[in-house]
């Protein structure tokens, strides 16, 4: 008692079993097509500056991602910072800020591994970045928060505290000079 059954009963008009083939073949083609799910940690990541940075997401389910069109994207710009496609990177597309500071982990490409590697990270790579995988059938998309973390230097000299951001390109912001003036000398 199969489809057979179905397609010779009686009441089926043929105006319905043309709407019943059409609704069975969509059915099939939506079970059939590629679904693309991508996953990014759920928490921030932080790094300093001048720091090496690994950007993480994935497919989920795993699936090979050498034929995908990849790119990691700054959310606030819309600008790209990475860009992959059918097994190149296609650097034209780069923001000049990322030019020679980026590269998608090609070990891990063929598990669905997404990873994006930054150099050399500056004050200006804070922010929001999007991780998009495109096919021909599906889309989707993940956010990978970085935070950029400062690191101080405390030195007492006399009575006087003097703050150094190890960096030196991060604003002094009023708690941190009231965590140093706590401190004391």
């Amino acid at each position: 008692m199969g489809l057979s059954w179905v397609y010779s009963h009686p009441s089926l008009t043929g105006h319905a079993r043309g709407l019943l083939t059409s609704l069975i073949t969509l059915l099939l083609l939506q079970l059939g097509s590629a679904q693309l799910t991508v996953v990014g940690p759920d928490y921030p990541l932080t790094a300093t500056v001048g720091q090496d940075v690994v950007l993480r997401c994935y497919l989920s389910p795993r699936q090979d991602a050498r034929s995908l069109d990849v790119r990691w994207i700054r959310d606030h710009i819309s600008e790209t910072v990475h860009h992959y496609r059918n097994g190149e990177d296609l650097y034209r597309e780069q923001m000049g800020a990322y030019a020679g500071r980026t590269e998608l982990s090609r070990d891990g490409l063929s598990a669905g591994s997404l990873d994006l590697r930054i150099t050399g990270l500056r004050p200006s790579d804070d922010g929001r970045y999007v991780c998009t995988v495109e096919d021909a059938d599906a889309y989707d998309e993940a956010i990978v928060e970085l935070e950029m973390v400062q690191v101080y230097l405390d030195l007492c000299i006399g009575s006087v505290i003097v703050l150094f951001s190890l960096s030196g390109l991060f604003e002094l912001h009023p708690h941190d000079v009231l965590r140093a003036l706590s401190t004391g000398c």
